[in-house]
């Protein structure tokens, strides 16, 4: 009798689609996170989110088609979804912009650097405005933080300002007044602001945190 009949057949290895997702997902979001962090590139977080969500769907359809349990692909896939959710409602509901990554940001522009936005999805902002010498005219600045704390700071003496501020919950402190509570608004203008030479315009707006505008 041939014993070659009754040999063991070797069992194939399956892929471990799961780690290897995790291993690209890591990627992914690692140097998407590097090139905000080294202001290389302005991430638009949302639509890294919605790409790794793909990734994971793909793997999930291709662990189907090999007959692989989904295992914790389902689990990721899911809480991607609620996290994108969750992002886009505060974006829409407080309008403020999910853009400028995670951690803390330090600005100290110049009158050739000053950008007229300013974002940040979570962490503190802190913008400076003493090295500005302001044109003669109106000058609108946006600045937005959704989790997290903005600081304006350094603002000259020779400028107007009218600052409009709004946080969905927490507090907001502009030059000597003080709000806090939920869906906090509040408003600053300047005496003979409509008259000055020089006028600066301010939109803080943070989701959940804090907003500190002073001199």
């Amino acid at each position: 009798m041939n014993e070659d009949l009754f040999s063991p057949v070797e069992e194939r290895s399956s892929i471990p689609v799961g780690q290897i997702v995790t291993g690209a997902v890591l990627v992914v979001i690692g140097v998407g996170w590097l090139l905000a962090a080294m202001d290389v590139a302005t991430i638009p977080w949302r639509a890294l989110l919605a790409a790794v969500l793909v990734v994971v769907g793909v793997a999930l359809a291709a662990a189907a088609s090999q007959g692989a349990a989904p295992g914790g692909l389902m689990s990721t896939g899911v809480t991607l979804v609620v996290i994108l959710a969750v992002l886009s409602t505060v974006s829409a509901a407080f309008a403020v912009p999910l853009r400028g990554g995670f951690g803390d940001r330090d600005y100290s522009p110049t009158t050739a650097s000053l950008s007229p936005e300013y974002h940040l999805i979570a962490g503190q902002l802190d913008l400076s405005l003493g090295e500005i010498s302001f044109p003669e005219g109106e000058t609108r600045i946006e600045v937005g933080v959704t989790f997290g704390k903005l600081v304006i700071e350094d603002i000259p003496d020779d400028v107007a300002v009218s600052v409009v501020a709004s946080a969905a919950a927490g507090q907001i402190a502009i030059f000597d007044s003080k709000w806090e509570g939920v869906n906090v608004e509040a408003e600053t203008v300047d005496d003979g602001f409509e008259t000055a030479p020089r006028r600066l315009v301010i939109d803080a707006r943070v989701a959940f945190g804090q907003i500190e505008v002073s001199r």
